[in-house]
């Protein structure tokens, strides 16, 4: 598995799927499985029907011929470790056709809401370009006939703005581009969990982080608990996931302190990517004895808070952009036109 994991792993860019492929593979199996298909029988159907690329396909099937799970050779198709690992304790579980249809949901609202921020942030986007033209034009060509003539003082604030701004933009722009190389470098040397907690820590981001923490975790222990397994049964089973991922490290931790006697609910308020109320819904769907239904009903609410809170965040950009926009507008024509009329004054 491993000489043909680094034979594809070259031909990466051959087989990868894009996000509409993906998304569109996703939803295929998830009705096939649904329908009593085999995931091989899945993959000769859309390898027949040629709805995803041949490639890909084969890709699959070979491996899965070798006797490998799917979720092994998902990673060359460009699929997120998120949805990898859904995929992969999906199969421990069983619940591998329900798993793919949430996924399939995710990516849909996921993709909706993309859609939604590009239209919101596509035409302010348009007016700073549009302004950043006229700055560059005003500076490069009416400024200078201007200071030739007398009507302007090079020493004024408002035509030092002008003629520095696109050194200001340019120092932005860099700064931007360094910080964010920056942070990734930095994580990209943590662990998963490490990282988790850095997001969950962020002001606006960190609320998301959580929501969405608790309720990927909620669903996957819910399946689990729900089947009747034990927490220390649900433990090692996160720990049996291949690929480094949260869940894996996080399971690693918990059974670390269990064994020094802290329980399951006590730890989680530890850890800051989760939200409070997780750790309390746990403990009481302990007594009760409906803590798998109870972790799944927790899940839907906290992917509903997520996305509502997502189209608020998106409904607050384009106002802010505007405003942004139009304080721009008139700094430019303030710089633009105070020192004209202070020369026009001199001259008077």
């Amino acid at each position: 598995m491993d000489l043909l994991m680094i034979k594809h792993l070259k031909k990466k860019k051959s087989i990868e799927l894009s996000k509409q492929q993906q998304q569109l593979f996703i939803h295929l199996l998830a009705d096939l499985l649904k329908n009593g298909f085999t995931i091989q029988e899945s993959l000769l159907f859309m390898k027949k029907s040629r709805s995803i690329s041949e490639k890909a396909i084969n890709y699959l099937i070979t491996l899965m011929e070798q006797g490998e799970s799917l979720h092994s050779g998902l990673v060359p198709l460009g699929f997120k470790t998120l949805v990898i690992t859904q995929i992969e304790f999906a199969q421990t579980h069983g619940d591998l056709a329900g798993t793919l249809k949430r996924i399939n949901q995710h990516m849909r609202i996921v993709e909706k809401q993309q859609q939604s921020f590009y239209k919101v942030i596509s035409y302010p986007v348009l007016l700073l370009l549009f302004l950043t033209v006229v700055l560059i034009s005003i500076r490069q060509v009416l400024l200078p006939q201007l200071m030739i003539n007398g009507t302007i003082q090079a020493d004024s604030i408002g035509i030092h703005f002008i003629q520095k701004s696109p050194y200001y933009l340019l120092a932005f722009i860099l700064s931007l581009v360094v910080t964010v190389s920056f942070l990734r470098w930095q994580l990209s040397k943590r662990t998963f969990l490490q990282r988790a907690t850095f997001f969950s820590k962020l002001p606006l981001i960190g609320k998301f982080y959580k929501e969405y923490s608790s309720a990927f975790f909620a669903l996957e222990w819910g399946k689990l608990f729900y089947q009747g397994l034990e927490i220390k049964m649900v433990i090692q089973l996160m720990q049996t996931v291949e690929q480094r991922s949260l869940m894996r490290e996080l399971a690693e931790i918990i059974e670390e302190r269990s064994i020094l006697g802290h329980t399951f609910y006590e730890q989680l308020p530890t850890f800051s990517f989760f939200s409070p109320e997780l750790s309390l819904i746990i403990q009481q769907g302990e007594v009760k004895g409906n803590l798998g239904k109870e972790l799944m009903l927790y899940s839907e609410l906290c992917w509903q808070r997520f996305f509502k809170r997502m189209e608020k965040l998106i409904q607050w950009i384009q106002p802010i952009i505007f405003l942004i926009v139009a304080l721009l507008v008139v700094s430019v024509y303030a710089a633009m036109l105070l020192p004209i009329y202070g020369g026009m004054e001199e001259l008077l």
